[in-house]
């Protein structure tokens, strides 16, 4: 009978502790820690709008990335063998140089590549390669890490292609 009531007691104190909740005072508080303007430098690079039309001249390659995002908008194309880039950071369409050119040969491009921004802001480009198209070749996914001087980092998720003008 003591075994009994013991494996009751026992069994009601383990079904008291699953089913007790955590105290949500350490994430309420958490979360009233956090200043909403040190997350500033890393909303600030997020693209708010989307590059206009690129052109490419004859016998030209491009690089061609939108964000996988909401809303999807056009927001990185470079001319390929041309050691800079144009791509949306924030507000602004700035012109990045490449500083890094690494990975597997994707056509005329690396699948790898770091530019730095006149804002200070680094930005690393990773892409894996998808379906060959005609003139080029999709870019099944990849992202863009930009890292603010402050140090966030931000990514951004991107699809798009690489085409080249006959």
């Amino acid at each position: 009978m003591i075994r009994h009531i013991s494996a009751i007691l026992l069994a009601s104190a383990l079904a008291t502790a699953c089913s007790s909740r955590p105290d949500p005072a350490p994430v309420e508080q958490a979360r009233q820690t956090v200043d909403p303007q040190t997350l500033v430098p890393a909303v600030n690079v997020v693209p708010e709008s989307g590059l206009g039309p690129q052109q490419l001249e004859r016998n030209e390659c491009g690089l061609f990335l939108w964000n996988r995002t909401e809303p999807t908008q056009f927001i990185f194309f470079e001319k390929a063998q041309s050691g800079r880039a144009t791509m949306q950071i924030g507000a602004e369409a700035v012109e990045v140089t490449q500083t890094i050119n690494r990975g597997e040969i994707f056509g005329e491009f690396m699948t790898e590549q770091g530019f730095a921004a006149p804002g200070g802001e680094q930005v690393m480009l990773t892409v894996v390669p998808g379906e060959p198209l005609q003139g080029g070749q999709r870019v099944e996914q990849g992202k863009l890490e930009i890292v603010t001087p402050e140090g966030w980092r931000t990514l951004i998720p991107v699809l798009g292609v690489r085409a080249c003008q006959p």
